[in-house]
């Protein structure tokens, strides 16, 4: 038995949850109709009983009118008057009835007894401390000659004073019909309570697999969603509950995996494409210099277009990989206290080559707003990172001789790099996605290095700092970035 109680819980986890909210009602449903039932068969029983002593009792006391006693104390008994039109839980001629005295001395008998002799000693002392009548309920098993019921229930009842009686009347009468009512309410319990609970499991059976129908719908549309049919959505049921709050969850979740999905595609296409590109070149570079009427010169020229190429793939490489690690997550940073203006005193040094083979100068100015210096928490080879891919950026689409700038603004809660060129712009239509992987403007000058990976990088790079990385809109003349993150909290 303990073994098999060990096992219920496993086996209950292995039910479906239909399963087990239908048990669930079930055992509260059967419990509380099982408690009801059990308080209201008591309480039946106690009325039952209540107006069976009831009966009993008047029946008594239309016996004891019928017994004359004389001023001498002798008792008679003429024949009783008994209306038998009244409707009684006993058959009146079955009942039987004496009268003894304190002494248990029987005064006279009406029917038959046999070895029946009812208890009497204590009921004097009670009657004599004010009960009006003594009921008790007595086994007689073979004791009757003919006994109607298995128990008969006995009243003594004073007859002479009740104060101080000397003689008590004692009747005692078959049990049958409260027994056979009391066994009948029993029977129908036993039978109507497992036909209710089964009804109520089979009901509760079928309302849980109405409720869970949605549930049940969400699951077969979720099953036959495949990479072809990613813009398929769960259906959102009509009522405002749990359910609708799940269907809904689904959908935004698969709006997620839908867009990460086709983001991936885009960047395995895009990427596909930058890669075979210098690919293709240096392979009919290497094809030219292994013609028989390749000389010298056409060989050096192609190892020298092979040598960049390899250049461009390795720097595609490169960021890609970075742009792997950013997209590993939290986990992939190197967290460490730093101020921005040494990140962008470093990343000034990374560029200055660039800038000064286009003669451009770069301004960095450190805001006066009466704030002292803040430091932030990051990862400084990422942070360097998008400093040097703003600047670059700025630099490759400025004209030369012109100035880019690089202000540092430190307030109580941020600080902020706005980093402005001096170039044609950002065109409307293209600033909702610049920062997309490998996209670059229609516009672009094409011997503007680049391949658009940039932008991307360092979005994602202010997204794993919790920061904002935005162009600003209303510009005159250029594009100016903002690089935006959150000041460090130091514990006081």
């Amino acid at each position: 038995m303990a073994t098999f109680l060990k096992k219920i819980p496993r086996l209950f986890q292995k039910v479906n949850i239909r399963a087990k909210l239908a048990l669930l009602l079930l055992l509260i449903f059967g419990s509380t109709t099982v408690v009801f039932n059990a308080i209201l068969f008591v309480f039946t029983i106690q009325t039952l009983q209540r107006d069976f002593d009831d009966a009993l009792f008047n029946y008594s006391v239309d016996v004891s009118e019928s017994i004359e006693i004389d001023r001498e104390g002798d008792l008679a008994f003429p024949p009783l008057k008994v209306d038998h039109g009244k409707i009684l839980p006993f058959p009146l001629g079955t009942a039987l009835i004496q009268v003894r005295d304190e002494k248990g001395k029987i005064e006279t008998r009406v029917g038959e007894f046999g070895t029946f002799d009812p208890p009497y000693k204590n009921d004097f002392a009670k009657i004599r401390k004010g009960e009006e009548a003594i009921f008790r309920t007595v086994e007689v098993e073979d004791k009757i000659p003919s006994a109607e019921a298995l128990s008969y229930r006995v009243i003594s009842f004073p007859l002479d004073n009740i104060s101080n009686p000397h003689y008590l009347l004692q009747i005692a009468v078959p049990m049958h019909l409260l027994e056979s009512q009391i066994q009948n309410r029993l029977h129908y319990l036993q039978v109507g309570i497992p036909l209710v609970l089964i009804i109520a499991g089979l009901i509760g059976f079928f309302v849980s697999g109405r409720a869970l129908a949605p549930v049940t719908h969400m699951i077969q549309t979720a099953q036959s969603i495949d990479i072809h049919e990613l813009s398929q959505r769960v259906p959102v049921p009509v009522p405002n509950d749990e359910i609708k709050q799940l269907a809904l969850t689904l959908n935004e979740m698969l709006d997620r995996i839908e867009k990460a999905f086709l983001s991936q595609e885009r960047f395995v296409a895009d990427a596909s494409h930058q890669l075979l590109t210098p690919l293709t070149i240096m392979k009919g570079e290497v094809e030219r210099a292994l013609k028989p009427s390749a000389t010298e010169e056409e060989k050096n020229r192609v190892f020298k277009s092979t040598l960049q190429e390899v250049d461009h793939l390795s720097r595609i490489v490169k960021d890609m990989l970075l742009l792997a690690r950013v997209d590993a997550g939290f986990g992939a940073l190197n967290l460490q206290s730093l101020s921005l203006d040494e990140v962008i005193i470093d990343a000034l040094g990374r560029v200055e080559g660039l800038a000064q083979s286009k003669n451009i100068k770069i301004k960095f100015d450190i805001s006066d707003n009466h704030q002292e210096p803040k430091m932030v928490r990051g990862d400084f080879d990422l942070l360097h990172h998008v400093v040097v891919i703003l600047l670059e950026n700025a630099i490759k689409y400025s004209p030369e001789k012109e100035m880019v700038l690089v202000k540092l603004v430190w307030t109580p809660a941020t600080s902020e790099i706005i980093i402005k060129d001096q170039g044609r712009g950002i065109p409307p239509l293209e600033r909702d996605r610049i920062f997309e992987r490998f996209r670059r403007g229609q516009d672009a000058d094409r011997a503007t290095q680049g391949y658009g990976l940039g932008l991307a990088i360092a979005y994602k790079i202010a997204q794993l700092h919790s920061s904002k990385l935005y162009l600003a809109e209303n510009i005159s003349k250029g594009a100016e970035f903002h690089f935006e993150i959150r000041n460090e909290i130091k514990n006081i």
